[in-house]
């Protein structure tokens, strides 16, 4: 794909839309097959974290982690947007896999994912062929068998990789809302396998993060999506005063905002992908915009939700609190709305200008 989304035509874009759809229905029967949000649910009665490696292997066997990796490395040479896709996919299906984190790693490295490989956000210190830093929550650590690391030491810059297991590296369980296999993680002068060097390496590791956030976007659109399926299938049975509540229009307004939300949501990750995918100027704004969103909108979705169903979608029993679980930690992920609300406006500004 050379050419920038300003240039397509308009039956490009549809077809482009239309292959994303067939895209999203054929991952969504994989999901459906090998997993249900009452799967997720009965896992959070157990002893142990919310994972599942079946569920997982089923997820890699299907390519889904290798989709950003060149073809001639063995992956499946796709686009951010099918990424994106892949990760609304998960969202909807409450599956506790770390999609989003793998498939950015296995870019990084442009390799097929081999266990969970995960891109860790923080810089940390760099000396020479070892590093140092420590995190407080890092999301599936305690499954993750290759930990990428971007390290300084005055001037010099190197992203490499890390065994989670080896010499310097110690990580604590932690549980998080949704009971994943979180970790803190602690390395103290851990041997640092460096891939890249420089320029080269803050390029990488922000290119890698930038399409984490995007993937967990995604995740969220689809944590939304079908928190709001579930709300409107049950307003239209739930009967109060003689009517489906559903028909009432404080119900009714609630769960169009909500559908409107989803599809705004939708729609700008799939603008900042394309952006990404084309190294356009303005994708890192354009990827803060869809998680300004994210975090604004969509993070108050399953809230709203939950409100629809009455005293019933607060229970244990409910799957609702599931997708609140998981909508609260994959805002968690995406950093805070000053961050991200910061360069949409200067982009904002800068557009204004030109026009003038």
């Amino acid at each position: 794909m050379t050419a920038s989304s300003a240039t397509r035509t308009v039956s490009e874009i549809a077809e482009t839309a239309s292959e994303l759809g067939a895209l999203r229905d054929a991952a969504g029967s994989v999901l459906d097959r090998s997993w249900s949000v009452e799967a997720f649910r009965s896992m959070l009665d157990g002893p142990g974290p919310v994972w599942d490696t079946p569920l997982w292997d089923t997820i890699v066997a299907a390519g889904w982690p290798e989709v950003l990796v060149d073809e001639s490395a063995g992956g499946g040479d796709g686009t951010l947007a099918q990424l994106c896709v892949l990760a609304e996919c998960v969202g909807r299906a409450a599956a506790p896999v770390p999609l989003a984190a793998t498939a950015t790693a296995a870019w990084s490295e442009n390799r097929p994912v081999d266990g969970v490989p995960l891109v860790l956000e923080a810089t940390c210190a760099l000396d020479g062929g070892r590093v140092s830093g420590s995190w407080s929550v890092v999301p599936f650590g305690m499954v993750a068998t290759r930990l990428l690391v971007l390290a300084e030491d005055d001037g010099d810059v190197a992203f490499g990789v890390v065994d989670p297991t080896g010499p310097g590296a110690r990580r604590e369980p932690v549980t998080p809302l949704d009971h994943g296999p979180a970790a803190a993680v602690d390395l103290d002068g851990a041997p640092v396998e460096v891939l890249l060097r420089g320029d080269a390496a803050r390029d990488r590791h922000r290119g890698a993060l930038l399409r984490a956030r995007l993937a967990t976007t995604a995740e969220m659109v689809g944590i939304a999506a079908t928190a709001t399926a579930s709300a409107t299938e049950y307003a239209t049975q739930r009967e109060a005063f003689g009517r489906p509540i559903g028909a009432f229009q404080a119900v009714a307004h609630r769960l169009v905002d909500q559908r409107c939300d989803v599809e705004i949501g939708r729609a700008l990750v799939t603008r900042a992908a394309d952006a990404v995918d084309h190294g356009l100027p303005d994708a890192p704004a354009l990827v803060s915009l869809a998680v300004f969103w994210a975090l604004d909108r969509l993070r108050a979705v399953p809230e709203g939700a939950a409100q629809v169903f009455g005293g019933i979608g607060y229970t244990w029993e409910h799957e609702m609190h599931v997708h609140l679980r998981r909508s609260a930690c994959a805002a968690a992920a995406l950093g805070g709305r000053a961050e991200h609300r910061a360069p949409v406006v200067t982009w904002l500004r800068d557009r204004n200008t030109r026009r003038d």
